[in-house]
């Protein structure tokens, strides 16, 4: 059964999203041009998702609604989601949850490090899933850690992917810095579903708000995006562009949703010469 935190998030998001579409987008052109505000109505998706009005207002008000898998699809297809965004509205409505605790310690298994160290020069590192950054190679060092605070000198609860590219030096670490934030943000958006309850959440969100006016006004989007593989350029102070491809791979062991990101050479450039130079620094 969902948590009133569940039901307060999936109500939020849903004005969000309705917010977000144009009639337009939906082919609803009559009385377009006479709205004060932009969006659809609540009448609208209602009405396209093939359920009450009042039903729905109770949804977006956060009420505990009994919700059916049908009515379900009909809100995520007036609502045009993604596959990303319908999942995280179903596990919402549900009350899904891991059965975990995220994992509690800055460490992991040493055959988890070996792996991350057998990574030679590629850059990696292991999070779980609130994103706290929990294990490093070597060359994670050589590449993030050449700007502002290394991984270890950074307090365990800082150490953590969002906040540490909402606060710290990243600006000046990668190009195109607002599309990598905006997408790191969708993602934890979307891993949030499972911990929107623990208490850490809200005060990280708060806490975030207050330290980065972009987390705070992306935040309010909520965007929800999932990890994709993507290119990212580092503007290392001692050997210049790197282009990195990443990787994020799923741990399938006993632990608590973790998750190890690789680093590797962006096909067609220099990037290979550049991390075995930093290596062999």
């Amino acid at each position: 059964m969902p948590t009133s935190e569940q039901h307060q998030e999936l109500a939020a998001f849903l004005r969000a999203r309705r917010h977000a579409l144009r009639p337009i987008d939906i082919a609803l052109s009559a009385g377009a041009r006479r709205r004060r505000t932009p969006g659809l109505r609540r009448e609208e998706v209602a009405e396209l998702a093939g359920i009450g009005v009042s039903w729905y207002t109770r949804l977006e008000q956060g009420k505990d609604v009994r919700l059916s898998p049908r009515a379900l699809r009909g809100v995520a297809e007036a609502l045009r989601l993604t596959p990303a965004q319908r999942e995280y509205v179903f596990a919402l409505a549900r009350g899904e949850a891991l059965g975990v605790e995220p994992a509690p310690t800055t460490t992991v298994s040493p055959t988890l490090q070996d792996v991350l160290d057998a990574q030679g020069p590629n850059p990696a590192y292991i999070t779980n899933g609130r994103l706290d950054l929990l294990a490093w190679n070597r060359a994670a060092l050589d590449v993030f850690g050449a700007f502002g605070r290394s991984f270890p000198e950074i307090p365990p609860e800082e150490r953590n992917i969002v906040w540490l590219i909402f606060t710290d030096d990243s600006r000046r670490l990668l190009l195109e810095w607002e599309r990598h934030a905006q997408r790191v943000l969708a993602q934890f958006r979307d891993a949030s579903r499972y911990f929107v309850d623990d208490p850490w959440f809200p005060a990280f969100v708060d806490r975030l708000r207050r330290r980065s006016r972009e987390f705070a006004a992306w935040w309010s989007q909520h965007d929800v995006g999932r990890v994709q593989a993507a290119v990212k350029v580092v503007d290392h102070p001692a050997v210049g562009h790197i282009a990195l491809k990443q990787t994020v791979l799923q741990v399938v062991d006993d632990s608590a949703a973790l998750y190890t990101i690789i680093y590797t050479p962006a096909p067609d450039t220099d990037a290979a010469d550049k991390l075995a130079k930093l290596a062999g620094a």
